[in-house]
């Protein structure tokens, strides 16, 4: 019978065998985190900054634009409200910056915060639009109003006038080629708590009178002769987009009053996920077209800072087009990405009435007192 043998084992070897292969991915991930931009992130001291956010808060919801702020050392931590509740809030000095959707919610702010620290930053801006599907889009071109921009096309320009006429006479989609008996309307957040509802009181008015209301008792008077445009609609929330993109939104949202930086960044995901265009969905835009242009008003050195950093960062300024704003340069006049980026993604850049005819809105207070009438707002 043979001796028992023992084998000698270099446990050196079992280690580096163990060892070295997660390290080399370790040192593989560092150094592509390093390129990035991102690794620095959670090395680094993380300044938590509050800020109360209305409609623009998908803006710092998106992870591309956390992981960029967080390489810089700032998270954001973003409590969601309507404009116009914003405005009013009673806590609205213990947040670092504060970013409404309209202008007036942020004069009213300036107006609370005065002799305070109130900085304004404009980084982006986005026009208010009316979004519906191409069936509808093509049955109000059969009715005299609405125009396509091109052959095919994702966008149509919009007679306000018009559409409001057919609302207030009571006309069907079926009159105009549709298999659908409902009342032609659009459907606008509740303008009592958000600037895209607000802003569509004025649009309808607007298209109604030719001018804005002087004064107070001049918006009461305008709003109680249009206020049955809006009854029809119904009670809706603070954001008509998840309804209309959703897979039934045809059914809960066939004319949707939102932002124009919802449809560009829904077109460019699906580009980028499905490969092609979601033709389905187009934009009307008002031929008196109006600009949004919120302010971000930073209320502290913090919110200063995130300020400079969403005007002077290319990365994030990159990521707001992609996300479908016109990014604003700090002399407030537009950057030319905006085009340039949809042709890379291969998204039709429409034609937005920028610089022709403008919906002008009535002063603050008067806006406020139409707005009231005609939602029967309890601020």
């Amino acid at each position: 019978m043979d001796e028992p043998s023992f084998k000698v084992v270099d446990t050196r070897r079992r280690f580096l065998a163990w060892f070295v292969p997660p390290a080399v991915i370790a040192l593989v991930g560092s150094v592509v985190l390093g390129v990035a931009g991102y690794a620095a992130g959670p090395l680094k001291d993380v300044t938590v900054v509050r800020a109360m956010v209305a409609s623009k808060r998908e803006f710092f919801e998106d992870e591309q634009v956390k992981r960029i702020m967080m390489a810089h050392g700032y998270e954001v931590q973003v409590t969601p409200v309507g404009s116009l509740d914003l405005a009013e809030k009673v806590d609205l000095d213990s947040y670092h910056f504060v970013f409404p959707s309209g202008q007036s919610a942020a004069d009213r702010i300036r107006e609370r915060r005065r002799g305070k620290h109130a900085i304004a930053f404009r980084p982006f801006f986005s026009p208010i639009v009316l979004a519906t599907f191409r069936d509808y889009a093509d049955a109000l071109f059969r009715a005299g109003v609405a125009r396509p921009q091109g052959d095919p096309t994702l966008y149509y320009d919009l007679e306000m006038g018009k559409l409001v006429g057919l609302i207030d006479r009571k006309a069907v989609w079926s009159e105009f080629g549709l298999k659908n008996g409902n009342r032609i309307t659009a459907q606008a957040p509740d303008a009592c708590r958000t600037y895209s509802g607000a802003v569509y009181v004025g649009l309808v008015s607007f298209a109604r009178t030719g001018h804005p209301p002087e004064n107070e008792a001049d918006a009461v008077a305008i709003a109680r002769a249009i206020k049955p445009l809006f009854d029809v609609e119904g009670q809706h929330g603070e954001d008509m987009a998840p309804k209309y993109f959703a897979p039934e939104g045809r059914t809960f949202a066939p004319v949707a009053v939102l932002y124009e930086h919802q449809f560009i960044a829904h077109q460019i995901r699906s580009r980028q996920q499905t490969g092609r265009l979601d033709d389905s969905r187009v934009l009307l835009y008002p031929a008196a077209q109006h600009q949004t242009a919120p302010e971000l008003i930073s209320q502290s050195p913090e919110g200063d800072a995130i300020g400079h950093l969403i005007m002077e960062n290319d990365q994030l300024r990159r990521r707001a087009v992609e996300l479908g704003f016109h990014v604003l340069s700090p002399g407030d006049t537009p950057v030319v990405d905006f085009a340039d980026l949809l042709r890379a993604h291969d998204v039709p850049i429409p034609t937005t009435g920028v610089g022709d005819t403008e919906t002008w809105l009535p002063a603050n207070e008067v806006f406020r007192a139409m707005i009231k009438e005609i939602g029967r707002c309890t601020w």
